[in-house]
């Protein structure tokens, strides 16, 4: 962890080690001739994820804190919050407050949740991205033929696949072309699928949220002039500054 005092925001390198995952396979380009690389005793697949939290209150709020997370595949929110909150009553270990309505010693730590932070529109987030598909979903539960003595249905759905890649400007009209039909065939909620800088995403609407009010959490590509291993033993000065930039 990187942090001084008086410092705006503080920098951590998580590092993740699996036991469990597979050796790692490289392949020859012209050959195609396979080498398999053991882990040896003690040994796990490592990955390293940087994190930069603001030391600055959000406004209007107590104890809420904007954070930048590095993407990265098997490191998510079920891995990081857990993970935190270990650390955090390993180093309050120990620590009492005194209780003002019962005048008894109880235990004292912070507890760490992570939250997504609505930050682009729906026109912003699809900006450069393809879309694949859009798929109006009904969860609303109906009895009759869709009824068993050992199933019920749970959700119907209908998906609608993207032959041509429409402008941006008529994306909106499309989804919101889509979005309509769905209101009135009774589908409740919107899912649409796309891709951008690489990387595969899904965005869901409600039926009675407003598309262009809607806010969802911002992804950025950033591009480094100096590689970045698959794990960091330390951690990367040019990513942190474009993190810290970006906070």
């Amino acid at each position: 962890m990187k942090y001084s005092i008086g410092d705006s925001q503080a920098t951590l390198l998580i590092q993740l080690c699996d036991k469990n995952g597979s050796d790692p396979v490289f392949g020859e380009l012209t050959t195609g001739n396979l080498r398999v690389e053991p882990k040896l005793a003690g040994e796990g697949i490592a990955v390293s994820c940087h994190i930069v939290i603001s030391t600055d209150v959000v406004k209007n709020t107590a104890d809420h804190h904007k954070t930048l997370v590095e993407s990265v595949p098997g490191i998510s929110k079920s891995v990081l919050e857990p993970f935190l909150n270990a650390m955090l009553r390993e180093a309050f270990a120990g620590c009492e407050f005194k209780n003002p309505a019962t005048k008894g010693m109880c235990q004292h730590r912070p507890k760490l949740e992570i939250y997504s932070h609505g930050s682009q529109t729906l026109m912003d987030a699809l900006k450069g991205a393809k879309i694949h598909n859009v798929k109006l979903v009904s969860t609303r539960r109906k009895g009759g033929l869709d009824q068993t003595a050992y199933t019920e249905l749970s959700e119907r759905s209908v998906k609608y696949k993207i032959i041509r890649q429409p402008p941006l400007k008529d994306k909106e009209r499309l989804l919101e072309i889509l979005r309509k039909k769905g209101q009135q065939s009774g589908y409740t909620k919107v899912s649409i699928s796309y891709s951008k800088d690489g990387k595969q995403a899904s965005l869901d609407l409600d039926r009675n949220e407003d598309a262009a009010t809607k806010l969802f959490t911002k992804s950025e590509r950033v591009i480094l002039g100096n590689l970045i291993n698959q794990c960091e033993s330390t951690v990367h000065l040019q990513l942190e500054t474009k993190m810290i930039g970006l906070l």
